[in-house]
């Protein structure tokens, strides 16, 4: 089997530096949620319980460690969704 998007994601993302993710999985990034379960040793997820919050934690994780953080978007096609 070739390579997939989500596993060159996190490639790129570790060869950058950046050592986790913050996000909120979703429909939309089911496949990068795969891509970072199976590189659970390259790049690690957090949990966050509101997706505004991602870049918040991601940017107070740079700026308190010398490590590089990412936030992940989620995307959904339920209609709770028209609200944000």
């Amino acid at each position: 089997m070739g390579e997939t998007t989500a596993r060159v994601l996190i490639s790129r993302l570790a060869d950058w530096g950046v050592d986790t993710v913050f996000g909120l999985p979703g429909d939309g990034i089911n496949g990068i949620m795969e891509g970072l379960r199976r590189n659970g040793d390259k790049v690690r997820f957090v949990l966050v319980h509101h997706e505004e919050a991602a870049p918040f934690m991601a940017t107070a994780h740079a700026k308190t460690t010398t490590r590089r953080a990412s936030p992940a978007a989620s995307a959904c096609s339920a209609p709770s969704r028209a609200r944000t």
